[in-house]
């Protein structure tokens, strides 16, 4: 019996299955063969590059010498083309075959073994059971805890999936070659488009071939009927202004191809004896160019909640639980952001594809936002502080991660917070409580926190001071 069967080596398969293995767990990572269709590109921005420090791949990743890039060109709403560069260094262009096989090939130098073929769920009264066919053959893969991580085919989690309202998504995706060059301000930019019905958007992985998608609503846009899915394609370029004249210079490589992109989420993401990590679990809007990033740090969580499980039986439901909350939140933040651009593309766009997906913006979540900032703001003007915890403020044991396991620790309750709260910002809030009313300026406090405790950034440190101020923790007298 294995301590751990994964279900998928994508990212998120391979990123589990390779923490566990140096563990010490036993592992297997059940992968699918290689896909029909020609793979798919994925930009990684800069800030996955913490990520890759946080999992010791980062040199791996550097070796793979993988196309760099320096920002986004974006035609969007009433905005003409403005150029956005990283503010914090430079990204990846990813074919994602090449980056999800350096990925299981780190996952098999660590221990974990790798078997390809087709996963089944069988259902089970006490959890869930997985079988595993290659070639002819099936056998039952017995396991302690499983983790689905099989991405949108969900061999676990479409049991569980609910659709997103008004995200039917299609990508209509296709290959450009040009070996001259497109003539853009910087070759190595992924673009983005948004037009009449859709947005377009491309992704190079050298100087001379991009991968351009067109995201579209089947159901609310006209896409020729009857003469094949590449008249589909054309028809959408023919739609945009900005890509249809710079790949007019280029050559459409391959056949276009269609994938599901529509959003979901999960009824709960765990079961008795297994979680839904990744995109197995849910999937955000591909314009937030973030998937791979949190497939992977969904994948780090369910290795230290599978991890706890395994070690530690008697915090099974705790950690279990932990994961459900943690996946999301994380989801409806990342839906929140994604809203918040298609409401502004619906400003200049009457399409329903525009209108109906600017609905799903406001959340309690955007609410609270709002009243941090105006927290920050107030925070600023002040010339003094006089700062004292509320008396409905208490204490109360959360779950949270600490190394490799989840583990029990203070978290601040109060009637302004929706769940008790431990850290904000990478703040440790009850210390910053118990600190906060011995100092009258915000500099001062400031760097008492930092000597006392691990040090933060300013921006953290204030986002923090003024979320606690903005839930009434902490009141300014």
């Amino acid at each position: 019996m294995f301590d751990a069967a994964i279900i998928g080596g994508g990212p998120a398969g391979a990123t589990a299955g390779r923490l566990l293995a140096q563990w010490g767990h036993s592992v297997t990572i059940l992968t699918a063969p290689p896909s029909r269709h020609p793979s798919l590109a994925e930009c990684l921005p800069p800030s996955t590059s913490k990520l890759f420090h946080f999992l010791e791949i980062q040199g791996a990743i550097d070796e793979a010498e993988f196309f760099p890039t320096t920002g986004n060109t974006v035609w969007w709403g009433k905005n003409r083309r403005r150029a956005e560069p990283y503010p914090d260094g430079t990204g990846h262009q990813v074919r994602r075959s090449d980056f999800d096989r350096l990925l299981l090939g780190l996952a098999g130098a660590a221990g974990a073994q790798v078997q390809v073929g087709k996963a089944f769920h069988v259902p089970d009264a006490n959890g869930a059971r997985i079988e595993f066919q290659i070639d002819a053959e099936r056998a039952a893969i017995p396991a302690r805890i499983i983790l689905d991580c099989s991405g949108r085919a969900g061999v676990i989690g479409r049991t569980l999936r609910v659709k997103e309202k008004n995200s039917r998504t299609v990508a209509l995706c296709g290959i450009w070659r040009n070996e001259r060059g497109w003539k853009l301000p910087d070759a190595s930019h992924t673009l983005v488009e948004a037009y009449s019905d859709g947005w377009a958007w491309s992704v190079p992985i050298s100087p001379f071939l991009r991968y351009v998608a067109f995201m579209v609503d089947p159901g609310e846009t006209r896409l020729v009927r009857g003469t094949g899915l590449s008249a589909a394609y054309i028809a959408q370029l023919a739609k945009t202004r900005a890509f249809r004249k710079i790949f007019s210079r280029g050559n459409l490589e391959t056949a276009p191809w269609g994938a599901d992109a529509s959003l979901y989420s999960a009824k709960r993401f765990f079961g008795p004896n297994f979680l839904l990590a990744g995109d197995a679990g849910s999937f955000i809007d591909p314009l937030s160019s973030f998937g791979v990033k949190k497939a992977m740090a969904s994948a780090w969580i369910a290795a230290v909640v599978a991890n706890t499980c395994l070690r530690r039986p008697a915090m099974r439901e705790i950690a279990m639980k932990f994961f459900d909350d943690r996946e999301r939140e994380v989801y409806s933040g990342y839906l929140q952001k994604s809203a918040a651009l298609f409401r502004e593309a619906a400003g200049k766009y009457g399409h329903a594809f525009w209108t109906l997906r600017s609905e799903l913006l406001e959340t309690q979540k955007a609410k609270d936002n709002r009243e941090v900032a105006d927290a920050l703001k107030q925070l600023k003007r002040k010339s003094s502080i006089r700062l004292r915890r509320a008396e409905s403020v208490r204490m109360e044991s959360r779950p949270a991660i600490e190394g490799r396991e989840i583990v029990l620790r203070d978290a601040l309750v109060a009637p302004g917070l929706p769940a008790p709260l431990d850290y904000f910002e990478n703040v440790d809030l009850p210390r910053l409580v118990d600190m906060a009313g011995y100092h009258t300026q915000v500099p001062d406090l400031f760097e008492a926190y930092n000597r006392a405790c691990r040090p933060v950034a300013l921006p953290n440190f204030l986002a923090a001071l003024a979320m606690l101020l903005a839930a009434q923790v902490l009141v300014d007298e």
